[in-house]
């Protein structure tokens, strides 16, 4: 039988997310999936067009694999990935069954059943954004990120058909996320210790190129959202370009330890409604300029 294959996929997909024998880390991820699929289940009403980005995860995953010209010797090729696939999902799957949302649950399986399907395809995009950060260009090229806009400017419009300014403001928060995901790389140390730039310094360079590749970012998105819905909830558009921002600064607060900057950018997410964003980005940009300060005075003081 094969099906212990899909099983065994699914263990290295998620293994990847932490060390070998790291308890806490274990800990705090199932942690947070069991808050994540609690809230979804007391809020499902609200809150079920999220699992439309499942289906989006699979897709960017499977077009960025290794291993698929290996398994494509096997017999069971595509029911192996298919099956990893819901595997990988079924925490979801299950609470969606729970919800008695058998149309939402067929239509995600089917979709899953069509990214199996779909060969690998490269695409090559010439992207705006600064140099001055090339993990931009390096994140949008490896993780497919390009692809999230199109589905934020969708989830806007269907909002605004449906009158949910929510699923546009969540639509936001997709796009605020997407633009911290390069700031989870990191340069090398020599790229830090041989800049021109020292302290401050260095840091708002960084900050200049964020602040350019997050407009950059967000002006389709903010677009969608203007024609749609006007000015409506306009006040609150600033927060979500200052999530990115702390980003960068997080990226640098939190240099050895990206499971710390995980955390410290959740927080700041679920409190961007309470202007955490704001009170936090002052804090961060003194512990950026402390970590940038150290790496570079330690290494000339050799």
């Amino acid at each position: 039988m094969w099906l212990h294959i899909p099983l065994y996929l699914t263990y290295i997909y998620y293994r990847k997310l932490f060390p070998k024998g790291d308890i806490l880390t274990i800990g705090l991820l199932l942690g947070g999936l069991s808050y994540a699929l609690s809230a979804l289940y007391l809020h499902y009403e609200s809150w079920q067009y999220v699992l439309w980005s499942l289906p989006l995860g699979s897709f960017m995953y499977h077009n960025s694999r290794k291993d698929l010209p290996l398994l494509k010797v096997h017999s069971h090729y595509r029911a192996i990935i298919i099956t990893e696939y819901i595997i990988e999902n079924l925490p979801f799957l299950v609470l969606i069954l729970l919800k008695k949302d058998f149309i939402t649950a067929v239509a995600l399986v089917l979709s899953f059943v069509l990214i199996g399907c779909l060969p690998q395809k490269n695409f090559a995009l010439k992207y705006p954004f600064s140099l001055a950060d090339p993990f931009w260009h390096i994140a949008f090229r490896q993780y497919k990120l390009i692809l999230g806009l199109p589905i934020a400017m969708a989830l806007i419009i269907i909002g605004a058909i449906y009158q949910n300014p929510n699923l546009a403001l969540f639509a936001l928060g997709l796009t605020a996320f997407i633009g911290c995901i390069p700031y989870f790389e990191r340069e090398f140390e020599a790229h830090i210790n041989v800049s021109v730039y020292r302290g401050k310094d260095y840091l708002l360079q960084q900050l200049k190129a964020g602040l350019l590749n997050i407009s950059l970012l967000f002006i389709p998105v903010f677009i969608t959202y203007i024609i749609c819905f006007q000015w409506q909830y306009a006040e609150v558009l600033p927060l979500y370009i200052s999530v990115p921002i702390l980003g960068v600064l997080s990226k640098y607060a939190f240099w050895n330890n990206t499971l710390w900057q995980t955390l410290a950018l959740l927080a700041v997410s679920i409190g961007v409604i309470y202007i955490i964003p704001v009170i936090a980005i002052p804090y961060f940009y003194y512990l950026a300029i402390q970590t940038i300060k150290k790496q570079q005075y330690a290494q000339h003081s050799h």
